[in-house]
């Protein structure tokens, strides 16, 4: 019986231990929300910015800046992979992201608020929308790469 008790007591000591060294990072919230061409680079800065707002922002927008360059980088390159029917095709699905894109900035500005957290939000809905788009044209380029 004192043998059980012990084994009970050392793991819930054990469970303990292990609950509280698994403090949530930063950016663990933002993981499991992200598109999957978000870069480790902006989980780091999130990291670093330990919850504060300003910081989180400046992650934000220079993630934003590099998933842009990878967007322009991928949209360029199927561009060079298709034929001229798929080229009109594609620039009007990129014409028409774009104006979506357009349309939805004001009325997330309005539904969130214009707190600096509410901004940071928004911001980070553009982000992630500039993402995913970026990984689907990615994957538009490998349907056209042949891979």
């Amino acid at each position: 019986m004192d043998r059980i008790r012990t084994t009970v007591i050392a793991l819930a000591l054990f469970a303990c231990a292990s609950a509280a060294g698994a403090t949530e990072r930063p950016s663990d919230p933002l993981r499991h929300s992200a598109p999957k061409g978000t870069t480790d680079a902006f989980y780091a800065c999130v990291d670093r910015a330990n919850f504060n707002e300003i910081e989180e922002a400046y992650c934000t927008s220079h993630e934003r800046a590099e998933q842009e360059k990878r967007l322009n980088k991928t949209y360029q390159a199927l561009l060079h992979k298709l034929d001229e029917g798929q080229k009109k095709r594609l620039v009007q699905a990129e014409r028409a992201w774009i104006e979506l894109q357009d349309a939805t900035a004001p009325f997330e500005g309005a539904l969130y608020g214009r707190e600096i957290i509410d901004n940071l939000q928004v911001a980070q809905n553009e982000l992630f929308a500039v993402t995913r788009r970026a990984d689907q044209l990615e994957e538009y380029l490998a349907v056209a790469s042949g891979l």
